[in-house]
C-alpha cells in the first residue's frame, strides 16, 4: 500500500540513524544534504543493516517513516543499498518520496500484548517436548496439533521465517505456516487480513514471541492466545528514482 499521508511532512528534516555497522559515513551524507542528526523527536530515521536493525527499530521506535539501507542482499521493493544513499537523500530532501505503510500483527495473552512487523510465533519451548495446542480461524478448527509450533506472518514477513516452514511469499492477508507438525501433513494457507487466530494451549511449555523480540511470553496448558492486525502501521519511505 502506498501512501502519501500529509501525518508527516512533506519535506523531511530531522533525522535519526540507528546502525550496528558505523554511521560516520552516513552521517556525512545526511550532512550534505542538509538534514539535521537528532536523537529525539526525528521526523524519519534511516536504518542501516539487516532485516534485525529493522525489526528492532520499529519495535522501540514505532511508525516513524524508515527509510531502509540494507547490508545483506536486496529483497524488498523499498529495500536500498548504501551506493543509492546520495541519490536517495536528494530526492527526499526534495519531497519526491512516498510512505509505503505495512501491516503488523498483535498477540494478546495473559493481560500481555505482543507487536511484530514479521510474524508472530507460538514455539517449543523445550526441544524434548512438541507443543499440543488447538487452532481456530475462518472456521476452521483443528483440535490437537503437535509439533513445534506455528507461525503467523504479515506479508512483511513471508520471506522469512514463515518461507522457512514452508509458506510461499504473498502479496496480501495473512500467512499461517506449522514448524515441524508431527501427527499431520498440512501446508500452509493465507487469510484475510481482518481475520481473528485463536490458539489454545493444550499441553505446553510453549513460547509465544514476535520478531526478534526478546520479551518472549511463556504459555503452559490451558492459556489462550488472540493474533489479529495491529492498529499499528510501520511506514517505509520510498522513492521510485534513484
Amino acid at each position: 500500500m502506498v501512501d502519501k499521508s500529509s501525518e508527516y511532512p512533506k519535506v523531511l528534516e530531522r533525522v535519526k540513524v540507528v546502525s550496528q555497522h558505523g554511521t560516520s559515513e552516513i552521517e556525512a551524507a545526511l550532512a550534505a544534504e542538509g538534514f539535521k542528526i537528532v536523537d529525539n523527536n526525528p521526523d524519519f530515521i534511516v536504518c542501516y543493516g539487516g532485516d534485525g536493525t529493522v525489526l528492532f527499530t520499529e519495535r522501540t521506535i514505532p511508525e516513524i517513516p524508515k527509510l531502509i539501507i540494507k547490508t545483506s542482499r536486496v529483497c524488498r521493493k523499498c529495500d536500498y543499498t548504501l551506493k543509492q544513499l546520495k541519490n536517495l537523500l536528494s530526492n527526499i530532501k526534495k519531497g519526491n518520496y512516498c510512505l509505503h505503510k505495512k501491516m503488523k500483527l498483535e498477540a494478546e495473552t495473559k493481560g500481555k500484548k505482543l507487536v511484530g512487523l514479521n510474524e508472530i510465533q507460538v514455539h517449543l519451548k523445550l526441544p524434548i517436548y512438541a507443543v499440543r495446542f488447538s487452532l481456530s480461524v475462518n472456521g476452521r478448527e483443528y483440535t490437537e496439533l503437535i509439533g513445534d509450533g506455528i507461525v503467523i506472518a504479515t506479508v512483511f514477513g513471508s520471506t522469512g521465517y514463515y518461507k522457512a516452514t514452508g509458506g510461499k511469499s504473498f502479496e496480501k492477508g495473512i500467512g499461517i505456516s506449522f514448524n515441524n507438525l508431527h501427527n499431520i501433513n498440512e501446508e500452509s494457507f493465507v487469510i484475510k487480513e481482518n481475520s481473528v487466530v485463536k490458539l489454545a494451549i493444550i499441553r505446553g511449555p510453549a513460547w509465544l514471541l514476535a520478531d526478534n523480540n526478546e520479551n518472549f511470553v511463556e504459555l503452559d496448558a490451558g492459556d489462550t492466545v488472540t493474533v489479529k492486525r495491529s492498529e499499528s502501521v510501520a511506514n517505509f519511505i520510498y522513492v521510485s528514482s534513484q
